[in-house]
């Protein structure tokens, strides 16, 4: 049982061109409030204004649409930056029994190279007690260790057992134990990946039964078995047995 569910990048997109509006709109503001101002004077009251005034209004416009412009700019280069570390660093897996929960957090620039850090959650998912998907958040009922660090440090690979940490100390030791989760809805369907944990938790916990059912049942047998008391007598070796 495996399934890896990425980061909706349009929603992000989304999200960040939002932002990106939000810190550019002020140039509009002040281009609409001058091109109010040209019409109000000029079209309606049908009054020259002085050339200072149009020189005036024409720098103000300048600078707001250079504004604008480098606010745009940024903004980009920062989008397409975040997006491809929230596409490497932000999902939802489950690898057999275990479940990862990974979202990126933030991003700094540090010896001259993007560093990325993100939240990890490692869950058995026989221990999900609730998923519920409320508005723009999925929050998780369920015990889990909980990590915040430089993603380049929470490398893993897949065992059998769960996962094992690239860097080995992680895997006993290292981050904090939680009794909940919660994470925003980057994903496409967030009601379906509720749905999706909880049929995965209803799974890994029936197969445990049947397991622990099944190793009661080989210890009865092994208890009922009835073995030879004269265990010298029946295995000793055939020269023996004649001398007797």
């Amino acid at each position: 049982m495996h399934k890896m569910i990425r980061v909706n990048e349009k929603r992000l997109a989304a999200k960040y061109n939002r932002r990106i509006f939000l810190a550019a709109l002020p140039a509009l503001s002040i281009l609409i409030s001058l091109l109010i101002i040209v019409l109000l004077f000029v079209v309606k009251l049908r009054t020259e204004l002085p050339q200072q005034m149009y020189r005036t209004i024409v720098y103000l416009a300048y600078v707001s649409v250079a504004y604008a412009f480098i606010v745009c700019l940024i903004g980009s280069i920062l989008e397409d930056i975040l997006i491809r570390a929230h596409r490497e660093h932000t999902y939802i897996q489950i690898a057999d029994s275990v479940m990862i929960v990974s979202q990126h957090c933030r991003t700094v620039f540090r010896d001259w190279k993007w560093v990325h850090y993100k939240k990890m959650w490692v869950v058995k998912l026989s221990e999900v007690k609730n998923v519920e998907c409320v508005r723009n958040h999925i929050s998780l009922s369920t015990p889990a260790r909980y990590f915040n660090e430089d993603s380049s440090w929470l490398g893993y690979s897949r065992t059998d057992e769960g996962i094992a940490f690239d860097r080995w100390w992680y895997d006993s030791n290292g981050g904090k134990d939680v009794a909940s989760i919660e994470i925003t809805d980057f994903y496409t369907h967030g009601e379906r990946i509720v749905r999706h944990i909880l049929h995965c938790s209803a799974k890994v916990r029936e197969r445990e039964q049947r397991r622990a059912r099944f190793r009661k049942e080989m210890l009865e047998i092994a208890k009922n078995v009835n073995y030879p008391h004269k265990l010298k007598d029946r295995y000793q070796p055939p020269d023996k047995r004649k001398k007797r």
